[in-house]
């Protein structure tokens, strides 16, 4: 007898709420206030998460949500404006006096849109930079010639038009060289004392009292005022949870090699320290002072280290530290004990070690969805890798290039995979950026910031519209599949858990594993129970399906996955 609609199981209610997770990319954060008002409209922000630059979009993101219920994604919306100020990102970056020559080179090259002009800007630049060595190279170059033509016993009346071309030539070649050894010695000098600033040419914060605001003093005033907090009581981790916002921050252990999510490596099993001082040109004097009263001094002997908080440590500190892109902004540097003492560690970019941690939040089987904001190219339903290069990629046609695709593919090759998997993809979605757009373009004008800004928006809009029953569906199909094959259906000459599980194991392990120590917390009577337990298990692993089909029967899909115990970062 066929059911009638009122018979029909109701369809379960769409999640209200979400997690996000933002992908790094410098300049290119700001398409995410945009994407995240979209979003808000339609969902609670739960868990929010992100690397770099995708850090500080959740750091902001996170306070919005915070003081939703006070006007926190109006003021989110007010920085979306402020962002298209003419200078405003560039203005921020503000290098150490003897970074700052170079750095504005960079940056006027940055705006400038033939190879040719960019080229003029980098000789020009040099010429400013150099320009008493040019000077003196150049009078020397001179000087010189004027010697070399009175000892041939000529003079530079009597030179000629071929003698002048001859002369301009070699003072401009002399002097050219003149202006290449200062350049070295002067790049030289650079590197030497880049040490001293934590390997970076921008600390973060303004070094005097009287200075403009530079980048983490102005994400900490962002930060602090969207949630509608004094500036001198930084918004910390803890309060976040207290209104049911869970924010975790990629960032690197460089000298550890390992990635670490902050707060305080919560995953990572290691005891982090910090000295006030260190940080000094890197965070604002609020959150140091902050830091200063909340955390007590533990090792005196070792320059006054304090422990890292965990959850009571300030969100912008902890988006400071996921934000260290190499060679632009410096590294924090914390320290661990060791049995010979304390040891530095230098902490860098997140994006180093995960760009994109879409794994953040990630369930078996999910309650909400956790979307991914990314920059990049549209992943095919497939699964499939496009034939053609992905979107503002580096040309691996070319030399640079070549070595720019390297780079990329080491740094993100595991992210990547992760967001072309079935029951990923499906909630991940790029914003197309077009060259010049995002990345390390400081001096983007406010109509390209608007043309990025819409592009977020457009983002924001289709992750809105996702349907979180069919996701729901494939991710339960992906994990029962997973799961029944490591259990009795392995693949591709793996060892099943059914065969790895031998009879005389199973035995043995029932009896209480004897003339073996036990793990900590394991009985002999653990053992039996637990003998039993997987037995059953195993038993019905096969047969789960009455239909006689299983989980694992069809077309696995594409990019290939297995399930295995990984490290949780």
């Amino acid at each position: 007898m066929a059911s009638t609609q009122s018979d029909q199981a109701p369809i379960p209610a769409a999640p209200t709420e979400c997690d996000l997770v933002m992908q790094g990319g410098i300049t290119s954060g700001v398409a995410y206030p945009a994407a995240v008002i979209e979003l808000h409209k339609h969902f609670r922000f739960r868990s929010i998460g992100g690397a770099s630059a995708g850090a500080m979009a959740a750091a902001v993101t996170a306070a919005a949500e915070y003081a939703r219920d006070s006007g926190g994604f109006q003021r989110l919306e007010a920085l979306r404006a402020e962002l298209r100020t003419p200078g405003l990102i560039a203005g921020l970056f503000r290098p150490t006096r003897d970074a700052a020559p170079l750095f504005r080179i960079l940056l006027g090259a940055q705006a400038k849109h033939t190879d040719g002009a960019k080229a003029m800007t980098y000789l020009w630049g040099l010429v400013r930079w150099l320009f008493l060595p040019a000077l003196l190279s150049g009078a020397a170059a001179f000087g010189l010639g004027v010697v070399l033509v009175h000892s041939a016993g000529g003079t530079l009346g009597g030179l000629g038009v071929l003698g002048w071309v001859v002369f301009s030539f070699g003072v401009l070649v002399t002097a050219a060289l003149g202006l290449v050894v200062a350049l070295g010695w002067s790049v030289r000098g650079l590197v030497k004392r880049m040490p001293a600033n934590n390997f970076g040419m921008v600390p973060g914060a303004k070094q005097r009292p009287a200075d403009a605001d530079a980048l983490t003093d102005w994400l900490h005033k962002k930060i602090q005022h969207i949630a509608g907090r004094a500036e001198d009581d930084p918004l910390t981790f803890e309060d976040l949870l207290s209104r049911g916002v869970d924010l975790q921050l990629m960032t690197t252990d460089v000298t550890g090699g390992r990635p670490v999510r902050m707060p305080n490596g919560s995953h990572s099993g290691v005891e982090y320290l910090f000295s006030v001082d260190e940080l000094r040109p890197l965070v604002p004097k609020p959150v140091l002072d902050f830091l200063a009263r909340t955390c007590p001094v533990r090792y005196p002997e070792a320059g006054q280290l304090r422990a890292l908080p965990g959850g009571g440590m300030p969100v912008l500190l902890a988006a400071r530290i996921s934000l260290a892109f190499p060679v632009m902004l410096s590294a924090v540097p914390l320290w661990t004990v060791k049995e010979q003492g304390v040891a530095r560690h230098w902490f860098a970019d997140g994006g180093i070690s995960s760009n994109f941690p879409i794994q953040f939040f990630d369930a078996w089987l999910p309650t909400r969805p956790t979307f991914g904001l990314y920059f990049g190219a549209p992943i095919p339903p497939t699964g499939r890798p496009e034939p053609q290069r992905p979107q503002r990629l580096p040309d691996p046609t070319k030399v640079v290039g070549y070595l720019h695709s390297i780079l990329l593919a080491g740094m993100n090759w595991h992210d990547t995979l992760q967001a072309q998997l079935p029951g990923f993809r499906d909630r991940v979605v790029p914003i197309p950026l077009s060259d010049g757009e995002g990345g390390f373009n400081l001096t983007m004008p406010p109509d390209m910031i608007a043309d990025v800004d819409a592009k977020g928006a457009a983002a924001g809009r289709q992750l809105a519209a996702f349907d979180f029953h069919r996701h729901w569906l494939d991710r339960y199909a992906l994990t029962m599949r997973m799961v029944q094959r490591n259990l009795s259906r392995p693949h591709d000459g793996r060892v099943s858990f059914r065969e790895a599980y031998t009879e005389q194991y199973g035995r043995w392990f029932a009896e209480g594993a004897p003339g073996t120590e036990l793990p900590e917390g394991v009985t002999a009577v653990w053992c039996g129970e637990a003998a039993e337990a997987t037995s059953g298990l195993l038993a019905s692993s096969c047969a789960w399906l009455p239909s006689g089909e299983s989980f694992v029967d069809g077309q696995d899909p594409l990019p290939p996955m297995t399930m295995r115990i990984t490290p949780d970062v």
